[in-house]
């Protein structure tokens, strides 16, 4: 038992904007971010964050997981989903249910990383050098909907980065976007550290984004052409949609202080020039998803900045033509000064709600995050 309790029930009403807290930052843990949400075959809704201590590259982390039967509205007191300590923290646990199947894949990300930390003030003293960072990747098996998992391959690094690796520890990355295609085409996105884009030496990050795919149901896999950005940093965590039959959409974060884009027109073997979209946005995460309507849902935090800072307001756009264009954004939620709202994460079900689980950041020593829920849908987006 991790001590959260249970949580207050949230609420839906068709056509509004609902914010809640869901879990407070310094309840069980200092920290609370990144959900994702997982859909079961039987209905049953999970969500399942990161929950730490000190720094989000603190070895100390693990994922807690908590269940809605009711489409998001009462949910399950909060549990420990994964926590490997001696192994290194695990990020990036995307889950995908193969079309017409039980199988379920879920990519993991599992990263060494070296900090040292005040436990008195609650505080990171020393952040972790990404150059000694070490991250392996596994891909995990489940046969039952995403109930339980095999214990997993490890996935070569090498052929994500095409042959590439850092002095002394290989790879480090994340994977950011786990899809099937309608013509049951498996697509992972990643971003890795590049070293030949990097300044090692002088500890100069720059990250490059690639796809690996499969037409076997995950058993094999082929890694795509590269997706770069001319940008300090590089091009990181990716978002992909496919607009129509074999033409995939992918939105990035910079630090140009816009969203970047690629597209391809293969299915994700080849991907074009990246280049700026309309969106403005700080060095701060896009969240994108294929509404059942068709349209295109990005939530991201609608100012432009060259920095991390601010991550606020949280903003959501639709495009109605496969992301050419994008609509009037609507404010989620917003925030002031150095506090944040990002590392977010989006489904929609098939009543059409969507939920939007939040990172609530707040600068106040010793620094918390909270995860807030958001509840909305189409109508509301169109201001119906």
């Amino acid at each position: 038992m991790i001590g959260i309790g249970s949580i207050a029930p949230l609420s839906y009403t068709p056509g509004r904007l609902e914010y809640f807290q869901f879990v407070r930052g310094g309840t069980g843990a200092d920290y609370h971010q990144g959900p994702t949400f997982y859909l079961f075959p039987n209905g049953d809704l999970m969500m399942y964050w990161w929950a730490y201590d000190f720094d989000e590259c603190s070895p100390n982390a693990i994922s807690l997981y908590s269940v809605s039967k009711d489409k998001g509205i009462t949910w399950s007191v909060p549990q420990v989903y994964m926590a490997d300590y001696p192994g290194g923290q695990l990020g990036g646990l995307p889950m995908l249910r193969l079309h017409g199947s039980l199988t379920t894949l879920m990519f993991v990300a599992q990263t060494r990383h070296k900090i040292e930390t005040d436990e008195e003030h609650r505080v990171a003293t020393v952040g972790s050098n990404y150059f000694e960072a070490q991250t392996r990747i596994y891909v995990r098996r489940s046969t039952d909907g995403g109930r339980s998992f095999d214990y997993g391959e490890q996935h070569p690094y090498i052929q994500i980065t095409g042959g590439k690796s850092l002095p002394e520890v290989g790879f480090y990355g994340s994977v950011d976007t786990l899809i099937q295609l309608q013509s049951g085409r498996i697509v992972a996105a990643f971003q890795f550290m590049d070293p030949e884009r990097s300044d090692v030496g002088k500890r100069v990050q720059h990250y490059t984004l690639v796809c690996m795919f499969s037409d076997d149901g995950g058993r094999t896999w082929t890694r795509s052409s590269e997706i770069t950005a001319d940008t300090p940093r590089g091009a990181m965590e990716s978002q992909i949609v496919e607009t129509e039959p074999d033409r995939l959409l992918c939105l990035f974060r910079t630090k140009s202080g816009y969203i970047y884009q690629s597209v391809s027109e293969d299915g994700g073997e080849t991907w074009g020039k990246s280049e700026p979209t309309s969106l403005p946005s700080p060095e701060s995460m896009v969240r994108m998803i294929k509404l059942l309507s068709g349209k295109l849902l990005v939530v991201w935090n609608n100012v432009s900045s060259t920095t991390q800072h601010p991550r606020h307001p949280l903003a959501v756009t639709l495009s109605r033509d496969g992301g050419h264009t994008w609509s009037n954004p609507r404010i989620i939620a917003d925030e002031t000064g150095s506090n944040q709202l990002s590392n977010h994460g989006l489904i929609q079900l098939d009543d059409g709600r969507i939920l939007l689980g939040i990172s609530h950041y707040r600068d106040v020593r010793p620094m918390t995050s909270d995860l807030d829920v958001a509840i909305f849908d189409e109508k509301w987006l169109q201001g119906k």
